[in-house]
């Protein structure tokens, strides 16, 4: 047996972070399903999805952390080839999506 919904959601933009376990759960609840796994992922090549004890000083170390990593001011590769303005936010997506 399977379900799919989906979850739209607004962000304010570079470093948003959004906790949307009541909106998982309540899929999950919706769905009938007693056992199983849920999938959650997202549209998009700037969006990541990952797991974090979501409280205000993570909040605001967690993009801090990102930026010194990958810097939004670095000439990055993917923007060089592609020019469409998204190459850091795309390697902090892919960053953000392996751990």
């Amino acid at each position: 047996m399977s379900f799919q919904n989906q979850i739209s959601l607004n962000t304010k933009g570079h470093g948003d972070m959004k906790d949307i376990t009541e909106q998982v759960a309540a899929v999950v609840n919706s769905s009938g399903i007693k056992t199983g796994i849920a999938n959650v992922f997202n549209i998009g090549s700037t969006a990541a999805v990952g797991t974090i004890e979501f409280e205000p000083g993570l909040q605001r170390d967690m993009p801090a952390i990102l930026d010194k990593l990958i810097p939004p001011s670095r000439n990055y590769g993917h923007e060089q080839t592609w020019h469409d303005g998204n190459g850091h936010s795309t390697c902090r997506q892919h960053c953000s999506d392996r751990r």
